[in-house]
């Protein structure tokens, strides 16, 4: 190698000078320029106000004192200007536009300034700094150096950065490569040596010929190129200076250094060597490909339906309920919401709408009812609220219609609260009164049924409201709607072990005990002692008047008897009135089947009960015997006829008396009789009626006896019962009212002499004062006349047939009413007519004696048709309410029964308080305290009574409507 290329004979050329090209000698730089660097190569100019004057210098002057430098920067001028982008060249000299490489900012007589080191200017007249552009990469700048362009590295060197000040920026190519290029930018412009040649030594290398050492056979170039090195595993070299051979695909080497390509071996099954070269051994087949036989380059990529795992030689096949694609590592079980039903499968079939499939599933499987699936479920999705799928294989669920919703197994519509599923499973409709509005899902056969209500079965939408509450406790079972003790129709029958007291809305069934059959005996014994004590009483006083003489003390205590008697005489028509009133309002609930409110109800049902003397109904008799209708109809219409049959047979052995005064007491026993008829009448009407009152039920449920729910009316049993009645109709009904009309038509000359005639030639008082008069006078003459005074002695003369009336009416509103349209509407309307049409007679005859009994009548009528007048609303339920339940109407019809009747007596006894305590208070004390005066220590054997004729005489004058107690016409 040459003495100039040895590093360690290159001298640095000192500050001032610069080397003088390659293997140059250094010299001085020239006036006007520096070199500030020991190792420059170039000299640099002044730039600015500073000069050199001598050659060699290492740094410039400035100019001071008011000069500037010269243009060539040896020397410094006087003060002179010059405009931007140009500068004074020298001392004294002109103006000139700044070259490339310099620029001018400054209006003075300085000269043009450099670019600085690391930058250039390619134009002229540069008026600033900014005009300088940085180096790029491969290229750098000196100072001083007024460059259009940077000066490139040269051959074999290379720059990466910008704005480079020095030469030395140029960075020498590595030893192991060259580069024949200027203005390198990377260390990636040098080039390794040729394969199998390296460049152990020189770096910088500008040509290929600086790599001249070639390796020898089995070796290669080292990675740096600077040395030879020995083949690696899966290459080798066959010559000298070629360098390493990769072997082939599909093939590898273990050997290092190996000379010759047969020493490459094939690749094994399962394995391949993509690429040439292979190390020590080939790469194993990845999952997803196999090699199925020696020297692969490449592994097959498994096909679709098999799977291949890491170094495989063959394709497996995947299995029913797998599935895999090209070039699967395994076959992937199917995921949910897809099957594949073979071997092979390449893909996983999606599972139908209305089926699903579990991972791994070999086949699709049915979503059952009340579930649905859309494509690709791996589950089935229950059914939403008000959706259902009644099939399997549903794909999606049906909307249930309005107000109805999906059951708990979401197979069927089920109905929202308030509505239930009839005859059409796809439709609801709202429930019936007396249903549950609060329960949730109801179908006709399982309708949630209110306490208070019944129906005969499963089947049936005829909700009936039954008697009483406590009857029915309700629910879902129709065979079990009735409370403890009740069954049958509406619950209205008592189960064994029970019997009834009451009826209709206010039956109750009671538990049978010791105590029950000790009430029976009990109510029976007190019910018996007072009506025969009455009775004796009331025939022992008119007996003893006829057995017992009247002395002087006697007559005195007969007249206050007699006075106080006439007195309370006077008031039987209210007595009659109210009975009748009550007769008929305490069976309208049962003639209406309607349930009354609770108050009203006790109301009418007590006084109701009292006045029809119908105490059998409120004892347990079903304790102690069979109490069923029959019985009480055969008991109802028997004791009646014995006791009557009693009294005339009576009657007729009285009247066959030789005693002279056994007419008093036969006057008082057909009295008796006719008080009976008049009392019995209308339950006993009632109760044979009620064998032809039947409630017929929906379907095949069949008909029953309103008055006993245990009797089916289409027995052989009941229809004699019905014979029997029929015949019993004739008996009271017809007979009763028949017997009145024969027994006043036959007297009605002597009841009524004639007051019509009468007032037409006196006044209306006058004609009823003598028409009164001359009836007394008959009947002090006409036995038989004055045991009928019960029917007639309320009313005036002219009206002595109104009893008649009155009975029919009483029979029409309450048992004649059975008949018509029972149960409905128009059958209350049908008695409102008739209540109107005997107002308007009680209103135009004015049939009472005294003025006080019309008003009562009236007002009573009054009451009735406002009773059914309540009746009818709710029956109709007026406004959609129901008026059952509202307290305010309870109240209100409860108070019409008594109120109106009680201002007509408040307001009579109010006006004519005095006439009444004069004529009735007065009178029966006065005769009392006499007669208590003289009977003391008399035997009471001897009391003497006033004649009852005397006792009719003397009291009829008192109620005819005039001016007197009870007048006020």
């Amino acid at each position: 190698m040459s003495d100039w290329l040895d590093p360690s004979n290159c001298v640095e050329c000192p500050a001032g000078q610069k080397k003088e090209g390659p293997g140059g000698s250094c010299v001085n730089c020239a006036p006007g320029t520096i070199s500030d660097s020991p190792v420059s190569d170039q000299c640099i100019p002044c730039t600015g106000s500073t000069y050199t004057s001598s050659a060699g210098q290492a740094s410039c002057s400035t100019c001071t004192g008011g000069t500037w430098a010269t243009t060539d920067n040896t020397g410094c001028t006087s003060d002179f200007t010059c405009p931007l982008g140009q500068g004074q060249v020298s001392m004294g000299g002109s103006c000139e536009t700044c070259p490339t490489g310099k620029y001018s900012d400054k209006t003075d007589d300085s000269p043009c300034s450099y670019c600085p080191a690391g930058t250039f200017n390619p134009s002229t007249g540069a008026t600033s700094l900014s005009d300088c552009t940085d180096c790029p990469t491969g290229r750098y700048s000196v100072e001083y150096a007024a460059l259009s362009e940077c000066t490139q590295c040269t051959a074999g060197k290379y720059n990466e950065n910008t704005a480079s000040t020095l030469a030395s920026s140029c960075v020498d190519c590595d030893r192991g490569k060259y580069n024949t290029n200027v203005g390198s930018v990377a260390a990636s412009d040098c080039v390794f040596c040729p394969t199998g040649k390296i460049n152990p030594d020189t770096a910088g290398a500008s040509s290929v010929s600086a790599c001249s050492v070639n390796c020898a056979a089995g070796q290669g170039a080292s990675s740096d190129s600077t040395s030879c090195e020995s083949c690696t595993a899966g290459t080798y070299g066959p010559e000298i200076g070629l360098g390493c051979f990769e072997c082939g695909r599909g093939k590898y080497s273990e050997a290092v250094g190996a000379t010759a390509e047969t020493q490459c071996v094939l690749c094994p099954e399962g394995k391949s060597s993509p690429l040439e070269g292979a190390p020590s051994h080939c790469e194993t087949c990845t999952a997803g490909t196999y090699a199925a036989g020696e020297g692969f380059a490449s592994c097959s990529t498994c096909n679709p339906g098999t799977s291949c795992g890491e170094g495989a030689t063959e394709m497996e096949t995947c299995q029913a309920g797998s599935a895999s694609g090209a070039g699967s590592s395994s076959c992937t079980i199917c995921p949910e919401g897809s099957y594949s039903s073979a071997s092979g499968a390449s893909a996983c079939v999606t599972c139908d709408a209305g089926k699903f499939c579990p991972q791994g599933a070999t086949e699709m499987q049915t979503c059952p009812k009340g579930t649905f699936s859309n494509f690709g479920a791996s589950a089935c999705t229950d059914c939403g609220p008000s959706t259902i799928a009644p099939d399997s294989s549903a794909s999606a669920c049906l909307a249930c219609d309005t107000y109805q919703e999906g059951n708990a197994e979401r197979t069927a519509c089920v109905c929202q609260q308030g509505y239930y599923v009839g005859e059409d499973a796809n439709k609801a409709l709202p429930v019936p009164d007396g249903v549950s509005p609060n329960t949730a899902g109801m179908t006709l056969e399982t309708l949630d049924v209110l306490p208070g209500y019944w129906r005969t079965s499963s089947t049936s939408t005829v909700i009936l409201r039954c008697q009483s509450v406590e009857h029915c406790k309700g629910g879902v079972d129709t065979g079990d709607l009735c409370a403890d003790g009740y069954t049958g129709p509406l619950c209205a029958v008592c189960t064994s072990g029970y019997a009834s007291t009451g009826f209709g809305e206010s039956l109750t069934c009671k538990a049978c005990s010791a105590n029950s059959k000790a009430t029976v005996a009990i109510m029976t014994a007190s019910i018996l002692t007072i009506l025969a004590a009455s009775l004796v009483c009331y025939l022992k006083r008119s007996g003893e008047t006829s057995q017992v003489s009247l002395g002087r003390r006697s007559r005195v205590a007969s007249e206050a008897i007699s006075s106080v008697a006439k007195k309370v005489e006077k008031y039987q028509p209210i007595v009659k009135i109210i009975f009748t009133y009550f007769q008929v309002v305490g069976s309208l609930g049962f003639i209406y089947s309607l349930k009354f409110p609770p108050i009203y109800s006790t109301a009418t049902n007590i006084f109701g009960g009292i006045v029809s003397l119908d105490f059998i109904s409120f004892m347990p008799l079903g304790c102690i015997a069979p109490a069923d209708f029959y019985s009480q109809l055969v008991a109802y219409t028997a004791i009646p006829v014995i006791l009557s049959a009693m009294l005339i047979a009576y009657y007729i052995k009285l009247s066959n008396s030789p005693d002279p005064n056994a007419n008093d007491l036969k006057v008082k026993v057909f009295q008796v009789f006719l008080t009976l008829t008049f009392i019995v009448l209308p339950s006993v009407s009632i109760k044979i009626f009620s064998t032809f009152a039947c409630q017929r039920f929906d379907g095949d449920y069949g008909s029953y006896l309103k008055a006993d729910f245990s009797i089916n009316c289409n027995s052989d049993e009941h229809k004699a019962y019905q014979t029997y009645a029929a015949l019993m109709i004739l008996l009271f009904p017809i007979g009763v009212p028949v017997m009145y009309f024969v027994l006043l038509y036959k007297k009605r000359e002597k009841l009524d002499p004639g007051q019509g005639l009468f007032a037409s030639t006196t006044s209306p008082e006058g004609a009823l004062e003598k028409t009164l008069s001359i009836r007394a006078k008959h009947e002090s003459e006409d036995t038989l006349l004055l045991s009928l005074r019960f029917l007639y002695s309320s009313y005036e003369p002219r009206m002595w047939w109104f009893e008649v009336f009155e009975t029919l009416r009483r029979l029409c509103l309450t048992g004649f009413l059975v008949f018509l349209s029972p149960g409905t509407a128009a059958q209350i309307i049908f008695s409102m007519i008739m209540c109107m049409f005997a107002m308007r007679v009680y209103s135009g005859c004015s049939p009472f004696i005294s003025n006080l009994y019309d008003s009562f009548s009236e007002v009573s009528q009054w009451q009735l048709f406002f009773t059914m007048f309540g009746a009818l609303a709710i029956k109709v339920n007026v406004d959609e309410k129901d008026l059952q339940g509202k307290e305010y109407f309870d109240i209100l019809l409860t108070l019409i029964q008594f109120l109106p009747a009680l201002v007509v007596l408040l307001s009579y006894h109010r006006k004519h308080m005095k006439e009444v305590n004069a004529d009735i208070i007065k009178p029966a004390s006065e005769g009392f305290r006499k007669m208590s005066t003289h009977v003391r220590g008399s035997e009471v054997g001897n009391i003497e009574f006033a004649n009852f004729d005397e006792l009719n005489e003397s009291s009829a004058v008192t109620t005819f409507k005039t001016g007197s107690v009870l007048g006020g016409g």
